[in-house]
């Protein structure tokens, strides 16, 4: 679970006055949920993200993860985060050993640490990459390899910060399965920003954030049935999307859930 009390938030200009980003943000993401976060650039999604990890902190106000206070100066090792460049992520000259890193700095035995590094390459895929070198892979293989440092480090936590912005299509396309097969069968909690739709669909909730406040928060079905979406995202919606709405604001009752062009003509015919 995650949760925001009451969070205040704010950046220095470049003149030295605070830039306020969160001025008392409320939220609460249950476990095991798997959340598209979305907005417009600005509208404070990456410094969420970063709370949540503990990589800055609140001017006041609260993060919980799973009910327990982020406590200030300490990056937590409930989160996992994963950012859009995998690169700036790996550590080490060998897979298995950046795999590996964290494991070795919280203590854990050898033999313990060879087992559960294994078995989050095999998970992965990239059990058969265990001793190359990380900077020779593809992009969709080291983002990989960074996902499998954190399913070893065992994080309740999935964050992902645009993850498959650096990747081409056939690696979003494997990465984007492996993270919903993750989430099937681990029941790990994952918030995942992205500013592709195609994304969002993937998951159970939709959070948009605007100026620093959520105007969404619910299931998906929720988000695309209802006037929720904002301006600045309409453009982005996927063509099939915006011939509903559009069907909608004509007043057709289309229902909620509608995800094919054959369930919409279905759904034509009979009206």
């Amino acid at each position: 679970m995650i949760e925001f009390r009451n969070v205040i938030f704010s950046y220095l200009s470049p003149k030295g006055s605070p830039g306020p980003v969160f001025t008392g943000l409320d939220l609460l993401i249950p476990r095991g949920r798997y959340v598209a976060l979305m907005g417009p650039n600005g509208s404070g999604k990456s410094t969420l993200a970063k709370m949540i990890k503990g990589l800055l902190l609140p001017s006041s106000g609260e993060v919980l993860i799973d009910g327990q206070v982020l406590e200030p100066g300490k990056i937590s090792s409930r989160v996992g985060y994963i950012f859009s460049n995998p690169e700036n992520q790996i550590v080490s000259p060998v897979v298995e050993e950046d795999v590996a890193f964290g494991l070795e700095n919280m203590g854990m035995e050898s033999p313990a640490m060879a087992l559960r590094v294994q078995e989050s390459l095999r998970i992965v895929g990239m059990g058969k990459y265990r001793f190359h070198s990380p900077h020779l892979l593809s992009g969709g293989q080291q983002q990989k390899v960074v996902l499998a440092g954190i399913l070893a480090m065992e994080s309740d936590v999935l964050v992902l910060d645009e993850p498959t912005s650096m990747l081409d299509l056939h690696d979003r396309e494997e990465i984007l399965n492996l993270f919903q097969k993750i989430h099937r069968q681990g029941e790990k909690t994952i918030l995942h920003i992205t500013h592709s739709f195609e994304e969002a669909l993937r998951a159970q909730d939709m959070l948009v954030l605007e100026n620093g406040q959520v105007s969404f928060y619910g299931p998906l079905v929720d988000f695309f049935a209802g006037d929720h979406q904002p301006d600045s995202l309409r453009q982005a919606f996927p063509p099939f999307f915006r011939l509903m709405q559009g069907l909608r604001d004509r007043g057709h009752p289309i229902p909620p859930g509608v995800r094919s062009l054959e369930e919409l003509k279905k759904i034509l015919r009979q009206l």
